[in-house]
């Protein structure tokens, strides 16, 4: 028997792990993807790692026997975690799919766009922030004996060029999920939603549930890839206003238009729009991964369609939909 070196002994010893911090809440899920070990708390998500993973040849004995990484600060409670990710997991990770479609992969690339989302959630809550300061301090000083001043973001339209940018990658990783359910279907990483809306009305019919829904994303999908082209090359048809001082002395906040090849937003404002992207993009990634596993799943007598979860059975408030089938007095539901 080859006898064994310290970095054996030390790699193959018991042991015990802590996962993040307690302010992260407790372990609600352990999830297998690939060969990936994700660690869901109620406050975030971290991947667990061995040393062997990473170091396989067993050439550094200083490495820690695990290794955790935080991926994104949100959890279980999160709304867009749920409705995203475990939506996935649920779905992508317990369905029965054709062994052409890389179900890991999907499940890996839903981690990528709620990350993607955090990012894009920071940088608008960063700018809402900062309007919020600006129009305070201008308030506190309106009445004061001092000189007139109107209060400024300063780089808004900087601002909007980040955010739009970090918007429009939502969709470019929603297609890299789609192309690994339709695959032969002339689609690429770079397409977008309108050229899929028009495959899937060529594939189900104009009156199909998935048709209906992609066609209600689209005026949202083609004006944030509008206003991310016309500000990230700076062209004529959109401007973003920082305050301004009306004539008759108010004071408007900052605010956002958009003319651009075919895509309209009339003047308004730049906070309140911003407000709106966030719940739009868990809308529409959540139902995006829906009808994707409920048009390429293969029905068994356990997963005989996808259904809407009654709250009253849910196992998270947020995860809405799982595979169903006709078994018990109104059917399983499979969390």
């Amino acid at each position: 028997m080859k006898e064994k070196r310290p970095i054996d002994i030390k790699r193959e010893s018991g042991g015990m792990a802590d996962i993040g911090t307690k302010e992260d809440g407790a372990i609600k899920q352990m999830i297998k993807i690939g060969e990936r070990l994700i660690i869901l708390k109620e406050k975030s998500i971290y991947e667990f790692m061995m040393a062997d993973d990473i170091d396989p040849e067993r050439t550094n004995i200083k490495l820690p026997n695990n290794i955790h990484k935080l991926i994104i600060d949100q959890g279980s409670e999160s709304e867009m975690v749920s409705k995203i990710f475990l939506t996935a997991n649920t779905l992508f990770n317990k369905g029965t799919f054709d062994k052409s479609v890389d179900v890991q992969k999907a499940l890996n690339l839903t981690l990528d766009l709620i990350q993607e989302l955090a990012i894009l959630e920071s940088e608008i809550n960063s700018y809402l922030k900062k309007e919020e300061e600006v129009s305070k301090e201008y308030e506190s000083k309106r009445d004061k004996p001092v000189s007139y001043s109107i209060p400024s973001i300063g780089n808004a339209k900087n601002r909007c060029t980040t955010i739009f940018q970090k918007a429009d990658h939502i969709e470019q990783t929603l297609m890299k999920i789609i192309t690994i359910f339709y695959p032969n279907d002339g689609l690429t990483q770079q397409s977008h939603f309108p050229k899929f809306s028009e495959i899937v009305k060529e594939k189900y019919g104009e009156k199909d549930s998935f048709t209906e829904f992609l066609e209600s994303t689209l005026d949202f999908m083609k004006l944030i890839r509008s206003l991310r082209n016309a500000l990230d090359h700076q062209l004529k048809g959109v401007e973003v206003y920082d305050f301004e001082l009306a004539t008759n002395s108010d004071v408007l906040a900052p605010s956002i238009e958009l003319d651009f090849k075919g895509s309209k937003l009339e003047r308004q404002s730049l906070s309140e729009f911003l407000k709106i992207l966030i719940p739009n993009y868990i809308h529409i990634c959540e139902l995006t991964i829906v009808h994707l596993a409920g048009r390429n799943f293969i029905p068994t007598l356990m997963q005989q369609a996808i259904r809407e979860i009654p709250e009253e059975k849910r196992r998270n408030k947020f995860v809405r939909y799982s595979f169903w089938s006709a078994m018990g007095v109104g059917g399983y539901f499979d969390q």
